[in-house]
């Protein structure tokens, strides 16, 4: 049995080798020793608790050295406490920590580390990293070569032991005199990675109790969301613009046993091909021009084990379209200029407000998908066919409006209700809400009447709706159709040149996009280009 002692001393010359010479004459096995300036800490052993003769016999002698002040019993040793206080940080890091010497052996691990890298920490010390780690290239061994840093580089490997998947930066160690001493490596595993991901954007949850309704046809639509909550089949949303197809897809996600995992959604039309297949996929280092160093994760790893929402999904191109189903049908991804399988449980939640029969007649949207996807469908009414909503709606948007702008709650008159009920919404809810912020923002009473309520019509884009008060507004129309009211008659060609303008104006700005215009109008992406010009309009 061994005993520790803290030794107080008088700090002078020649202490430390006096007290070394005692404990040799003494016939002591000296185990362990520290010296501070006024403090020696020493261990010493074959002092067992029966020989208490040899213990006191060593307390005396010390006491009488002329330098000894005082001599404690202490139970750890400082470096043994330091020792154990660094040790208990290492193993409660979630990063996996791993120290190698100048020449490749493992000198630290901590227990993240073990787990990551799937090694037994008592058979990896002293080992060297190579032997370690069944891969062809070795971060934290290439910054040992290099002498340089390397930062949050994705790692796969992929063995008989099982997978390892993480992220690590390594660093070159350097003593004193800079000369290279070894390199350490912290490692993040991917799980723990996409969490921290989940946690920087996440949004507020959405449940199903935060969809506002009152008419039995969303009634019952909820209720057999919520059944297709329960499941992992894919789901795929259909409805107009505007009618709330996130907000389904997030209520889902709450309500499914995936909730505490990611979700990540993705606007498929708010991106060109290229840059959505390295989104959604991740690409390798030097893929293409400009690719990050180290490559990229893309969305779909980062759901694993959670949901991946794509919204206009008809929107993607044939190339992606069939990457997709590949997806779908096998659950792993390739990075873009890789050739390495990734393994992915992740499920999907697409949605669309398109024609998806019509564009597999036309050959745009592949069938095969189409049934991959539409395992579980669900159609969202337009608001036109629930207008026992609208007024609930209204309701809620006029609190919240009104609310986030710190002014008082506002009210419907009558007569604008029956308005609002009068007009079929073809932006629905999201027209809805702009309608209402629109009538908030120029009321300055807290009532909101007939004549506040102004509808997105191609004929507001003239602005008529400023000059309400002198009376354009109430102005009988002369000829009215589906898209227009004429009020003013005038030469043909200027009529249409100034419909064709706000047309193009109006599409314009709603689909942010030459392309989705063009197909919204049914000409060519030219066209609408060469009409921007003429009219001057960005």
């Amino acid at each position: 049995m061994s005993c520790s002692f803290k030794i107080d001393v008088i700090d002078m010359p020649g202490v430390t080798s006096r007290l070394l010479n005692l404990v040799d004459d003494l016939n002591i096995n000296l185990m362990a020793m520290e010296v501070v300036p006024g403090e020696i800490y020493i261990r010493v052993g074959d002092l067992p608790e029966c020989k208490k003769v040899k213990r006191e016999e060593l307390l005396v002698e010390l006491k009488r050295l002329d330098f000894v002040k005082e001599v404690s019993d202490i139970e750890y040793m400082p470096f043994e406490v330091k020792e154990q206080e660094l040790k208990t940080v290492m193993n409660n890091l979630k990063e996996g920590i791993v120290a190698i010497d100048k020449y490749g052996k493992i000198s630290t691990m901590n227990k993240s580390a073990e787990v990551i890298l799937n090694v037994s920490l008592k058979k990896s010390i002293g080992k060297d990293i190579r032997d370690i780690l069944d891969s062809d290239r070795i971060p934290i061994i290439e910054s040992l070569k290099k002498k340089k840093k390397i930062e949050n580089e994705e790692i796969l490997i992929e063995g008989d032991y099982g997978k390892s998947h993480y992220f690590t930066t390594t660093t070159p160690i350097f003593d004193e005199d800079n000369n290279l001493i070894g390199a350490v490596a912290s490692m993040k595993d991917i799980d723990e990675v996409r969490k921290l991901y989940n946690t920087i954007h996440e949004t507020p949850k959405i449940e199903f109790n935060d969809i506002i309704h009152q008419s039995e046809k969303m009634e019952r639509l909820i209720e057999y969301a919520k059944r297709s909550a329960k499941n992992d089949s894919t789901i795929f949303i259909r409805g107009e613009s505007g009618t709330g197809k996130e907000l389904f897809a997030r209520a889902i996600y709450s309500a499914s046993s995936r909730s505490q995992e990611p979700f990540v959604a993705v606007n498929c039309a708010a991106l060109p091909d290229s840059l959505l297949e390295s989104e959604l996929f991740g690409y390798e280092e030097g893929s293409f021009t400009g690719a990050k160093k180290g490559g990229k994760q893309g969305l779909f790893e980062i759901a694993d084990k959670g949901t991946i929402f794509l919204d206009e999904i008809g929107e993607m191109s044939a190339h992606l379209q069939a990457k997709l189903l590949r997806t779908l049908e096998q659950n792993q991804i390739r990075k873009v200029g890789g050739d390495q399988v990734i393994n992915i449980d992740v499920r999907v939640i697409a949605a669309t407000n398109r024609k998806i029969e019509e564009m597999i007649r036309e050959n745009k949207f592949r069938e095969d998908l189409y049934y991959r996807l539409n395992v579980i469908p669900i159609i969202i009414p337009p608001l036109r066919e629930r207008r026992e909503d609208l007024f609930a709606l209204s309701k809620y948007f006029i609190w919240k409006i009104t609310n986030k702008m710190r002014i008082p709650n506002k009210h419907l008159s009558p007569q604008a209700k029956k308005k609002i009920m009068s007009y079929d919404w073809p932006g629905n809810v999201r027209e809805l809400k702009n309608v209402l912020e629109r009538a908030i923002n120029f009321v300055s009473s807290l009532e909101i009447t007939a004549d506040d309520i102004i509808f997105d019509r191609l004929r507001l884009q003239n602005n008529n709706y400023l000059n309400r008060e002198a009376g354009d507004y109430n102005k009988d129309s002369l000829l009215k159709g589906n898209y227009v009211d004429i009020k003013e008659i005038s030469s043909i060609k200027k009529m249409v040149g100034e419909l064709e303008k706000l047309v193009i104006s109006h599409t314009l700005n709603e689909e942010q996009s030459l392309r989705k215009a063009a197909e919204v109008l049914g000409v060519s992406h030219t066209t609408v280009l060469n009409k921007a010009k003429k009219y001057n309009l960005k």
